[in-house]
């Protein structure tokens, strides 16, 4: 490997120090056959590269934008009031040329967005566009460490499922076996209220998630989400845990001091007073770095629609109702739509980041809850057997979350655009500009499949 320097770690004592950079060609600025500017970047920033000798500017007229080069010189103070550092260059070599018929860098600024993901990786040379990842790999780096102080077991849970009852469609996968499906998880909910049967009291994972629906400025069809479990624990509990990560994340990373504990309003208070589950709360809204999160409590269980003729789940079907409503649904002593559930959200500045909940831990509550959504015995055996069997073994009372990280990170970053915090990220058809998926399978490849 070549042992070389970056550019944004260059620093004035190291003047007339001889260095070597490997850098991109993003500029060449020919003053004749005795001076030429340069302009060089790396993974970390831009610099200046000064050439007088004219048998280096000789060899560099057969160079062009987008070559990669491997650049000695000296480190030199550049001339002008601003205190910044350029390179007088001594030698170079050719690492890789760029062959590509368009001149490069093209500009990736003010361009239609398909041109910027389609060449994303170019994109991606860019300071700005590259910093957002930065920020998602400190923030995740972070996250994990926060938990690992603390106990918690990260643990990677199936990508290949069963279908989930979670509302959005899914992505289907065939199998080997004949007439035979996957799907890609919407979440890891199953899976880890196994997890704390398992004895497992403390469960993260970031893990990847997918909805087969249209995505939006604010929503990807895969997606990276913080999955969380912990059992003997209250959804008090829970909500503090997640405003001490957030107080201790978005100071490390960001430098923000954020004011807790956060305000608290039921979903009847938050629907009656602003006509939505998810309030924009903020008092100044030209203030872009004003946070205010907000926790959204006591949803209902189920909703009634009037055009099916049945009940909903408002949540998940794995939450638990309020202590005191669990006895009348078991008993049919009260109309399902009167449930109140131990379901919480956490809400930034209008978007949802988070959700949560406590969950059944008994078979006769699950049974029962997924017979008022419509499941008859049959169906509940093909669909939910193996959990069913798993809660008879004495589970554990337990709870967890779901935050989307990408999300919480857009609206920390005052960015619309879920796509900027996403290496390789999809349209709003779910499409790829770089790749151009989904394609079309070959015939031998649909006939593998059957």
């Amino acid at each position: 490997m070549i042992s070389f320097s970056q550019i944004t770690k260059l620093t004035f004592e190291q003047l007339n120090e001889e260095i070597i950079l490997c850098v991109w060609v993003t500029n060449i600025n020919d003053k004749g056959s005795s001076l030429w500017f340069i302009t060089g970047q790396d993974s970390s920033g831009y610099i200046q590269i000064v050439v007088k000798n004219k048998e280096l500017i000789s060899r560099l007229r057969a160079r062009k934008k987008g070559d990669l080069l491997e650049v000695q010189g000296i480190i030199k103070k550049k001339e002008g009031l601003k205190k910044e550092l350029e390179i007088e260059l001594t030698n170079y070599q050719l690492i890789n040329a760029n062959i590509s018929k368009r001149e490069l860098p093209f500009p990736l600024i003010n361009v239609k967005e398909d041109t910027k993901y389609r060449y994303r990786y170019l994109d991606l040379r860019n300071p700005n566009s590259k910093k957002l990842l930065l920020i998602k790999n400190q923030f995740c780096y972070e996250l994990r460490k926060f938990f690992h102080e603390r106990e918690f077991v990260d643990i990677e849970t199936p990508i290949l499922a069963n279908s989930s009852p979670e509302g959005a469609k899914c992505f289907v996968v065939p199998a080997n076996l004949k007439n035979r499906y996957y799907t890609l998880p919407q979440s890891a909910q199953i899976f880890k209220q196994l997890l704390m049967i398992s004895s497992f009291n403390k469960y993260y994972q970031i893990a990847k998630s997918f909805r087969n629906e249209d995505a939006r400025s604010n929503r990807q069809i895969e997606f990276s989400q913080l999955e969380l479990e912990m059992s003997f624990v209250t959804s008090q509990q829970i909500r503090q845990l997640i405003e001490e990560m957030l107080e201790t994340i978005l100071k490390n990373v960001f430098g923000y001091q954020i004011k807790t504990p956060f305000s608290t309003l039921t979903y009847r208070e938050v629907i009656k007073k602003y006509g939505t589950d998810k309030p924009d709360l903020r008092q100044n809204l030209k203030d872009e770095k004003e946070l205010n999160f907000c926790w959204i409590t006591d949803w209902p269980l189920f909703e009634y629609n009037e055009e099916t003729k049945k009940h909903e789940s408002l949540r998940h079907p794995f939450t638990i109702p309020k202590e005191k409503y669990i006895e009348p649904l078991l008993n049919n002593k009260i109309r399902p739509e009167e449930v109140i559930c131990e379901a919480f959200d956490l809400v930034c500045n209008g978007e949802e980041i988070l959700s949560g909940s406590l969950r059944i831990y008994t078979r006769e509550l699950q049974e029962k809850v997924l017979e008022v959504l419509g499941y008859n015995q049959e169906e509940k055996e093909k669909n939910f057997n193996f959990f069913l069997q798993a809660l008879e073994f004495a589970a554990p009372p337990h709870g967890g979350l779901g935050l989307g990280i990408d999300r919480l990170l857009a609206v920390i970053l005052n960015t619309n655009n879920l796509k900027e915090l996403i290496a390789f990220p999809k349209n709003i058809d779910g499409s790829c500009s770089l790749t151009g998926t989904p394609n079309f399978l070959d015939h031998c490849v649909i006939k593998k499949t059957k």
